[in-house]
Parts: C-alpha cells; structure tokens; sequence
C-alpha cells in the first residue's frame, strides 16, 4: 500500500510529464513558428528534469553513508554538467540528446535500484514518465524541421 507522501509524489510526477505531452501536442501546429516553439519547450523542459534527476541521487547519497553514495555524488552531476552545454544548442538538435540523457538517466536510476534501497515504487513510476517524455521528445524531433 501507498503512503499518502507517496501518491503525492507520483501525482506530481504525472503533472510534471504535462509539458513534454503539450509539446508534442503542439508540433502537430500548422505554424512553423509554433513548432519551433514546441521544440523549444520540449527541450528546455526536458534538460531541467535531467538536472532533476541527478539532483536526486544527491539527496539519496546524502542519506547514504555506504560506497554507493560516493558513485551517487559523482553521478548527481553529471546530467547538470552535460545540460549546461546542451542548453546552448538549438532546440532541434538538441532534442535527440535530451532523449538520450532521459534513456540514460532512467538506467542509473534502475541500476542504483537493483543495488540499493531505492523505492520500488520510484521506480515503477520512471517508467512510465521516463517513456512519457521519450516519446513525446520523439514526436517533437520528427515534426521540428531541421
């Protein structure tokens, strides 16, 4: 059975794939300025849940005081470091990266899973918001013309 903290927690995370849903809503636009914006928001959005995502496993490393959390420090990190450059990019090429830094952070997540105390409901959750934002992203990248 859920906690209440925990169904909080999975209400906001499904609030939280909103954006990455709206921007593939909107590329289907007729207007290339309001596909482009599209791209924009997808891909901005999806650098500051990668940056997220790291920030999580510094939380959990802090709790931590084991082997692993040394590797989570180091992990927490690193989506920041990459997004700060990846920001620079333009949204349409951009976009396949962020995929791939969101595939890439949900299998450190899976990874930590299997070795540490990691919610198993955290983990049920990933999935499907990490596969809510690839498509979406996908969308996107296919609709945005290059």
């Amino acid at each position: 059975m859920r906690s209440k903290s925990h169904k909080i927690a999975v209400w906001l995370g499904w609030l939280g794939a909103i954006p990455f849903v709206a921007s593939a809503w909107m590329s289907f636009a007729n207007d290339p300025a309001i596909i482009l914006l599209s791209a924009e928001l997808a891909s901005r959005y999806g650098l500051a849940i990668v940056i997220f995502l790291g920030s999580i496993h510094w939380g959990l490393a802090m709790a931590d005081q084991s082997y692993s959390s040394s590797l989570r420090y180091l992990w927490s990190v690193m989506p920041a470091l990459i997004a700060t450059i990846v920001f620079f990019l333009e949204p349409s090429s951009s976009l396949t990266i962020v995929i791939g830094l969101l595939i890439i952070c949900w299998g450190v997540d899976m990874m930590f899973h299997l070795n540490t105390a990691m919610p198993a409901w955290y983990s049920r959750l990933r999935h499907g918001l990490t596969l809510t934002a690839v498509i979406s992203l996908t969308i996107v990248a296919v609709r945005v013309p290059i």
